[in-house]
């Protein structure tokens, strides 16, 4: 910002960082209960899931978050002939279980990122958003939902935030070129990689593919104030360089709920970010009072 000032690098339509309105800083500091809620492999074809996201609809219909992102895979077998009919009845069931709690269907937004097996390009990035023919009834029964590209972009007030669903952490490690000693030390060094290099896949592109036009998409420079990388690694949460990184996903068939506190840039992981292994557990964080409970 020293440099550029108030140039807006993040995208969106105005050419002025959001980061300098005072109105926006106000608003998102009055705002102590917006809360953004993180569910990765997101399996809709399985019965279970679709219980314990009714569950978790429950619990969150009297305080509705503002905003459900669900990033992929949506389906637990990729593939096969039948996969996109399967899709569409799957999302199906799910826009139902919406329905079901007015207070979350009204005020709650729904943004759905593309996994890596999900219907699309094969393994080329950016990836573009799931097909309109499979997400159109389901765009009609929840019209405070976004179908988007993977990665995404999103702005809250002076806060940018980005979302990225891709199982990088194994790609970097096969490729580095010094391990870590450790393997505790695996998310700080691949945080501080990507970062210092200012790209979402910083590998070769015969290891991770990008469509060469929409390179900028996956550029992280300058940092946003949070950066989701919807890993299948184990969960972990690493701050460097005041840009907040979560992963809130563990390896499947596990589905991992984390939630984001954008009044206060913390992020929180419940039961240790394996939903269903841990007995669909979870903690909330109340920004508020800076509190956490079981």
């Amino acid at each position: 910002r020293a440099f550029y000032g108030n140039i807006n690098f993040f995208g969106g339509p105005s050419s002025t960082s959001v980061k300098a309105s005072a109105k926006l800083k106000q608003l998102e500091e009055e705002n102590e209960d917006a809360m953004f809620v993180f569910v990765s492999d997101v399996w809709l074809d399985q019965a279970e899931v679709l219980e314990k996201l009714h569950m978790m609809f429950s619990g969150y219909s009297s305080a509705p978050p503002t905003c459900f992102f669900f990033c992929g895979n949506f389906s637990s077998a990729p593939y096969g002939k039948n996969q996109i009919q399967s899709l569409k009845g799957s999302l199906k069931a799910l826009a139902d279980i919406i329905c079901e709690y007015p207070s979350i269907h009204k005020s709650s937004r729904f943004v759905f990122v593309p996994g890596p097996e999900d219907p699309g390009p094969g393994s080329i990035l950016p990836r573009p958003p799931l097909a309109e023919n499979i997400t159109q009834e389901f765009r009609q029964l929840v019209p405070f939902s976004v179908f988007t590209t993977n990665p995404c972009r999103v702005q809250y007030c002076t806060q940018e935030i980005i979302i990225f669903r891709e199982d990088l952490v194994n790609k970097m490690c096969r490729n580095c070129v010094r391990f870590p000693s450790s393997t505790m030390d695996i998310p700080n060094h691949f945080v501080k990689t990507v970062l210092s290099q200012g790209h979402l896949s910083p590998l070769p592109l015969y290891v991770s593919p990008v469509f060469w036009a929409y390179d900028y998409s996956l550029r992280v420079y300058p940092l946003p104030d949070l950066l989701v990388t919807a890993d299948k690694h184990d969960p972990f949460s690493v701050t460097s360089s005041e840009c907040l990184c979560i992963n809130p996903v563990s390896t499947p068939p596990s589905s991992a709920l984390h939630c984001h506190s954008p009044h206060t840039n913390r992020g929180f992981f419940p039961s240790q970010g394996s939903f269903p292994r841990s007995g669909f557990c979870f903690k909330v964080f109340y920004p508020s009072n800076k509190t956490v409970e079981d």
